[in-house]
């Protein structure tokens, strides 16, 4: 069933939707319970904003990282409504509390549509929390704010609905006494259904520690983030590639998607799963340290991407993000200018364990192909967004002399990832003025060479870059009026010059 106005990719499957709604009402019915309680918080969100190019596709850093909201298209206009609240009993945080979050998003343009971003509830104990339904989210171990993406799960996509148990941020080991503690997460998911793809699912799951007090001026951190698709089926797959077009889905299945193993019994199943692993595995391993000194911190971290069994082995080193940020926290309102953050990374995926692939060698195989597989044609990517790094792109994102695709039909399909090989350099910073507005800015060159099955003939390079202002207005008792206005110049993307203006108002 379509319902009228509504993008047809964006419905919910019927299980992760009931889900979602118990636990909606589980929140309700709890409502007058905890929502006269003083420390519980509820906000309201509105904002309304257009935007304009100068070429039809919307320039990349007006559209990327900001969870699939932002169209492809231009011109366009967008109506966001959005509320939050967490509801608790006890101001130590050693209770149970309920919350949620809710977002939608109207847009008017070429394609007009309205789409969900955030739609959860959540319930906890102290320190750990069931979540069911949509959450922004980037994960992995990354600058959040200014960062060209986290490398396997950036906020580029539209989230993912999913049932998620886990805690809420670093909780400390008691029998370390603080000394280190753990940020965790396990969690089942369910993709959108494309046209090349239906019923598949999303196994997730994450363990990141810290050494070193909260309050200590030096921490270490460590951790990694594994990703599955896996299950569905497909009509555009060859019996090579899958039984009758059906990925295996038992949940004997899962357990060996959630260990990463081989199937015992190879006979059973197409050649992908019997001679590599059931579903498309990818993630990142994290390393970083954080410094303070006086009123500056400074944050290093690695995140080191892994397709197969070969990335785990550093096989494809020097492969990965490496990031440094440096936050001033000083008090300094009475400067014009106050530079509050600034974020430098470098992005490089060109090694990939190799350009060659050595099927049943004893050792680690190469061609990594990031972001593509051979079963889900449509690429790590939900309703045209990559989930990770922008900068690994799809074929339609690009000029089209770049389209590496291969002419579809039932039994061929092509990558849709046509630039996996990028070496990114990435520049950011977050200012604050006087009078209380906001400057940021990024500037993003990176040089793209294809992929190691098709290379482009020559090495693409594209400069991407982003101004944004936000004014505060005493409006309808205090707002905000964005203005954006990003840039898009070389041989990747068509050039452009786009801007986005906006209003926002909060209530608390």
């Amino acid at each position: 069933m379509i319902l009228a106005g509504l993008d047809p990719n964006l419905l919910i499957d019927p299980i992760p939707m009931r889900l979602f709604f118990n636990s909606v009402c589980l929140c309700l019915l709890s409502w007058t319970v905890y929502a006269q309680q003083p420390l519980s918080t509820v906000q309201f969100s509105t904002e309304i904003s257009g935007m304009a190019s100068s070429a039809r596709r919307t320039p990349f850093w007006l559209r990327a990282n900001q969870f699939g909201t932002v169209p492809l298209i231009a011109p366009a206009g967008m109506i966001r409504l959005g509320s939050s609240g967490i509801f608790r009993r006890d101001s130590l945080g050693k209770g149970w509390f309920l919350g949620y979050g809710a977002e939608a998003v109207a847009i008017a343009g070429p394609n007009n549509r309205v789409i969900l971003p955030e739609a959860y509830a959540r319930i906890g104990y102290r320190s750990i929390e069931l979540v069911v339904g949509r959450r922004k989210e980037v994960l992995g171990l990354v600058d959040t704010t200014l960062s060209s993406g986290s490398y396997s799960w950036s906020g580029n996509a539209l989230p993912i609905t999913k049932i998620q148990l886990g805690t809420n941020g670093f909780v400390p080991l008691k029998f370390t006494k603080g000394l280190i503690s753990i940020n965790a997460f396990f969690a089942h998911g369910w993709f959108p259904n494309t046209d090349s793809i239906q019923n598949s699912y999303l196994h997730q799951k994450a363990l990141y520690g810290r050494i070193g007090k909260p309050h200590w001026k030096v921490k270490f951190y460590g951790g990694i983030l594994h990703n599955a698709q896996w299950g569905g089926k497909s009509d555009y797959l060859a019996p090579i590639q899958a039984v009758n077009g059906k990925m295996p889905s038992s949940f004997k299945s899962y357990l060996s998607v959630v260990t990463s193993q081989q199937p015992a019994n190879t006979s059973d199943y197409a050649f992908p799963d019997a001679v590599n692993r059931i579903g498309n595995h990818l993630g990142n391993m994290d390393i970083g340290a954080e410094i303070t000194i006086k009123n500056y911190t400074v944050l290093g971290y690695y995140q080191h991407p892994f397709e197969d069994k070969s990335g785990i082995a550093l096989v494809n080193l020097p492969d990965g993000l490496y990031g440094i940020r440096l936050q001033n926290k000083a008090n300094t309102e009475d400067r014009f200018l106050k530079l509050k953050t600034i974020t430098v990374e470098y992005l490089t995926t060109r090694d990939q364990s190799g350009a060659t692939v050595k099927i049943n060698s004893p050792k680690y195989e190469g061609m990594d192909d990031y972001f593509n597989n051979i079963q889900y044609i449509d690429g790590w990517a939900v309703n045209e967004r990559i989930i990770g790094t922008p900068f690994i792109t799809r074929y339609k994102d690009t000029k089209p002399e770049w389209d590496t695709h291969l002419t579809p039909s039932k039994k061929n399909q092509g990558s849709m990832i046509n630039n996996s090989l990028v070496s990114l350099y990435h520049f950011a910073f977050l200012g604050a003025l006087r009078s209380g507005a906001t400057i940021e800015a990024r500037l993003s060159i990176s040089k793209n060479y294809g992929t190691h099955w098709k290379r482009f003939p020559e090495d693409v390079t594209q400069t991407s870059s982003l101004v944004r202002f936000n004014l505060p207005v005493n409006w309808l008792g205090g707002s905000i009026i964005g203005l954006n206005l990003a840039m898009d110049q070389g041989s990747l993307y068509d050039n452009a010059v786009g801007g986005m203006i906006s209003f926002k108002k909060v209530w608390r």
